[in-house]
């Protein structure tokens, strides 16, 4: 019998450790320093000698463009947040379409990195016509990889079409490269 014990005590302090343990290592998807829970503005640009691609019918590349938002939610499985400013081209640098954004929606990180767009709506213009894409309900556009500095890798054929004629692919192609200028480190953990 009081070996017994023995054993039950035992089992319940092994439990009781890899209780705590499985705690200790939960970490929220993004820090910034490591180790240090993230929820703050994220801003990042087309990295530099790099185009961002977007292909639905009608073929346009921009050199020039940004995005920034704000994390308002991370926890051990997701972070995200909604954008506040997503730009595609300037004045001074044009993309090769006429692009413009119409909702920024919101952009969800997942906890291996991969980038979730959702609401946001974007559209391309060309010879009078109008392709519009964007996230709808969630879409996995490409993965965030952490480091000084993180990088977002855009690469996505399944982007929704939301409205547009004939000459408007069902799904829209987005490829490109931002830089995360802000925080200058974001680890994904």
């Amino acid at each position: 019998m009081k070996h017994l014990k023995m054993i039950g005590l035992l089992v319940v302090a092994a439990a009781s450790l890899m209780a705590f343990a499985g705690s200790a290592s939960a970490a929220p998807v993004l820090t910034s320093p490591a180790g240090t829970e993230y929820t703050g503005t994220i801003e990042a640009t087309i990295k530099p000698g790099t185009t961002l691609a977007l292909s639905a019918g009608i073929s346009d590349t921009c050199t020039v463009g940004s995005v920034s938002g704000t994390v308002t939610t991370n926890t051990t499985t997701h972070a995200t947040g909604a954008i506040s400013a997503l730009s595609f081209g300037t004045a001074a640098t044009p993309c090769t379409k006429t692009t413009h954004v119409l909702k920024n929606g919101n952009l969800t990180v997942g906890d291996k990195g991969e980038v979730i767009a959702s609401n946001n709506e974007v559209t391309v213009f060309d010879l009078g016509v109008s392709c519009v894409y964007g996230g709808s309900t969630g879409t996995n556009i490409g993965t965030l990889t952490g480091g000084t500095p993180a990088t977002m890798d855009i690469n996505t054929t399944e982007l929704p079409k939301i409205s547009g004629g004939f000459l408007c692919a069902s799904k829209g192609t987005w490829t490109g490269t931002y830089t995360v200028t802000k925080p200058s480190t974001l680890l994904v953990t």
